[in-house]
């Protein structure tokens, strides 16, 4: 992320999954500020909509955010090498 920062000051807005599960309408609220756009309750409500989806993911669009998969990445952490830490992306 360094990198961007630097390329693209000011332009690259972080979006970090833990925080959208904890507060997905304040996380989308800022996403759409980033991108000058106004905030719509169907925005937080996109598993409420009926129209057809035709992706790989389109029994996940159906279903609203969950926390069930945010520890999930503690598997894998002896292999990664990884603390956990989110300080590898900044």
């Amino acid at each position: 992320m360094r990198h961007w920062d630097a390329v693209l000051p000011g332009r690259v807005l972080r979006v970090l999954h833990e925080e959208v599960v904890e507060d997905l309408e304040g996380s989308v609220r800022r996403l759409l500020a980033f991108c000058g756009l106004e905030f719509q309750p169907q925005c937080v409500a996109f598993h409420e909509n009926r129209r057809s989806v035709r992706t790989a993911s389109s029994e996940q669009v159906r279903q609203a955010i969950y926390r069930d998969g945010l520890e999930q990445w503690k598997h894998f952490e002896p292999c990664s090498g990884s603390s956990g830490t989110r300080s590898a992306m900044r």
